[in-house]
């Protein structure tokens, strides 16, 4: 907690509103630098922490996203945490304690920590748990309990390993967007790839997840130099990235081509994907791959040293054939049984955090601000000054510092019959440009008649949807026209 507060500090020196951080960098400065101290080596102790000490941990983390998205000390907490991007520590929780149980089943089976997680301890307490019990218990929910873990990577590459002759490209030499017309990013590729030698053993791949998530699949087609056809179809986890399915259909066709050709052969190898995070993982080089998955891959481009390999990609589902077959291929993939496929721990981790963060959203009571993003998180507040970007975190978080029925209410504008009041319909609370009714965030954003010429610019209507709202740089534009109209030259203005 020492280490925690001045970094707080330090990080509020950055909000300045002439030179401070963008909203990004807060955030990224905040989940880690000022949570990275509150973390350390939490996996091992916070599944233990009683609710008072995890509640030390909240109020600082609240402090941080007040800080981030200069919310005012009465905004409600959810609301706050979620506007600043930081998931509550109880949330965290469970996917740190898997993330320690998953990296001890990731170990040789003489590792000492493989063996400490496998041990079952005697509790002292009936309420006190481990990282072991969290672990285990999250898990189970998602139904993952039984699913093996890939080993990690003990031995990397050597750094002086000659990658020499495999080539990886991340484009197809034209600057293509992805709104371009299909035929035109099928025409970039087409004439990038018949550069490359036609003579040689050319692997389509693709991966495939539902939602980018879960159920993965990775499929390749395989075409030799004779013209003969090989088809892949391997599982890769019941729970995994799109990245990972793209990088096990890699593997698995490597695998294959090393089935049919000897270490020595000369066959030109081009492989095409349409996932260039894949390639800018490999990328890297050998001896800077950190998953088996990685080093594997690498292990299998340099058995046959003398052969020339190009990795290439190419742009999706814009009609080039091999794509097109790769990608059903995966599809089906993603159907095969994936209790025998390893996970591993950066997946695992992910998918209890996602459980974690689903039932915290699930969680949220009735508010303005639950209209607004329903289960969703607000993302950055992009382009505006820190002005603005305060303006909306407040006005959707439910309690703007420039109401004035919130300055009524915490007795920051008294009037002579009423010195302070919670009760909206109190007269020193009404709106102060239209008198209908008090200036509540709501109020401000979807109803006062004021702001009907603007919302029907920004929105197409005059009473648009609450969750229209998500849109930050709209609530910024309402909040400045708002601010003007208050302002005494602003009344009457049409």
């Amino acid at each position: 907690m020492r280490d925690v507060k001045p970094r707080v500090a330090q990080l509020r020196k950055l909000t300045a509103r002439s030179w401070g951080l963008q909203e990004p960098q807060l955030r990224t400065v905040a989940n880690g630098y000022v949570r990275g101290a509150l973390e350390y080596a939490a996996a091992a102790w916070l599944p233990a922490a009683s609710e008072s000490h995890v509640e030390l941990l909240e109020r600082e983390m609240r402090a941080t996203a007040r800080v981030v998205t200069g919310c005012p000390i009465s905004t409600p907490r959810d609301p706050l945490m979620a506007e600043a991007g930081i998931v509550p520590v109880r949330a965290r929780r469970e996917a740190l304690a898997v993330r320690l149980t998953a990296t001890a089943a990731s170990q040789r089976t003489d590792d000492p920590l493989r063996e400490v997680a496998a041990r079952t301890a005697p509790r002292r307490l009936r309420t006190t748990t481990g990282w072991r019990d969290v672990g285990r218990e999250a898990l189970t929910r998602l139904g993952l309990q039984e699913t093996p873990v890939e080993e990690r990577l003990h031995i990397t590459l050597p750094p002086w390993s000659d990658c020499s002759g495999v080539a990886i490209r991340l484009d197809v030499g034209a600057a293509i967007s992805r709104e371009a017309r299909d035929e035109v990013r099928r025409a970039a590729a087409e004439e990038h790839l018949a550069t490359l030698p036609d003579q040689a053993t050319w692997i389509w791949s693709d991966g495939s997840a539902e939602g980018g998530v879960a159920s993965g699949g990775s499929g390749a087609l395989i075409t030799l130099p004779s013209g003969e056809e090989r088809k892949t179809r391997t599982p890769a986890g019941a729970v995994c990235s799109s990245t990972r399915a793209e990088l096990v259909a890699m593997r698995a066709a490597l695998e294959e081509v090393q089935q049919l050709e000897d270490a020595t052969s000369a066959t030109p190898l081009v492989l095409c994907t349409d996932s260039q995070a894949a390639l800018a993982t490999l990328a890297t080089g050998a001896g800077e791959q950190r998953t088996t998955l990685g080093a594997e891959i690498w292990r299998l481009l340099l058995a046959a040293p003398d052969r020339p390999t190009w990795l290439q990609w190419v742009p999706a589902h814009c009609g080039l054939p091999g794509n097109e077959r790769a990608d059903e291929l995966a599809k089906e993939a993603s159907s095969l049984p994936q209790a025998a496929a390893p996970v591993d721990v950066r997946s695992l981790t992910k998918a209890v955090g996602r459980a974690a963060s689903k039932a915290w959203r699930d969680r949220w009571p009735d508010s303005f601000f639950r209209r607004i993003m329903r289960d969703r998180f607000p993302t950055p507040v992009l382009n505006e000054t820190r002005e603005d970007a305060v303006n909306v975190h407040q006005l959707r978080a439910g309690h703007w510092g420039l109401s004035t029925s919130y300055l009524h209410r915490i007795g920051r504008r008294p009037t002579p019959t009423c010195q302070q009041c919670e009760d909206l319909k109190c007269p020193a609370a009404l709106c102060l440009v239209c008198r209908e009714e008090a200036d509540t965030p709501e109020h401000v954003l979807l109803h006062c008649p004021c702001l009907a010429g603007k919302r029907l610019r920004l929105f197409g209507t005059i009473h648009p949807d609450a969750t229209r709202l998500r849109d930050g740089g709209a609530v910024a534009a309402l909040a400045r026209g708002f601010l003007r109209y208050r302002e005494p030259a602003g009344y009457g203005r049409p």
